[in-house]
């Protein structure tokens, strides 16, 4: 796989609509959008990016789905901008994360990813286990650790 990125520049820190034709080509699996940047909270046009990638499709065939990295904005769009079109709402969305660690109170890497339908999550990423004489489907991503984690050891020190 080969990851394709939009690379900030200063005054530039969102993807726009008019950046994704020259990133996506007959191999392209899918294109992810970001509501809400680490860098400074700024939203991608979700909206005009999924236009540009009917345009696409309209001149070359290719349907390439959109998935919203939602993981800061997901749980404050709806209250802050209920008429930004960002979800499900937009038809070519097929996918969301929320972080809900970012917000505290939560163990670490608690977040969450949300389908538009069955047909957009493939079979082979679905875990089945019989429990209790029935099917118990689950499917689990494990991307990041938390903030509280640094990967260095605390001693304290008493005099």
């Amino acid at each position: 796989m080969e990851e394709r990125f939009v690379h900030l520049k200063e005054g530039k820190y969102t993807l726009a609509p008019e950046d994704v034709e020259a990133l996506v080509d007959e191999n392209t699996i899918g294109v992810a959008a970001i509501l809400g940047s680490t860098y400074n909270g700024e939203f991608d046009d979700i909206k005009g990016v999924s236009a540009a990638l009917d345009e696409i499709q309209r001149k070359t065939g290719l349907d390439i789905p959109l998935h919203v990295d939602a993981a800061s904005g997901g749980f404050i769009a709806p209250f802050i901008y209920p008429d930004l079109e960002w979800d499900f709402r937009v038809s070519r969305v097929v996918s969301i994360n929320i972080s809900g660690h970012k917000y505290g109170l939560v163990y670490p890497g608690l977040g969450w990813v949300i389908w538009r339908g069955k047909e957009s999550l493939d079979e082979d990423l679905i875990f089945h286990t019989n429990y209790l004489g029935s099917d118990q489907p689950s499917m689990t991503l494990n991307f990041s650790k938390g903030a509280s984690v640094s990967g260095r050891e605390v001693t304290s020190h008493s005099q």
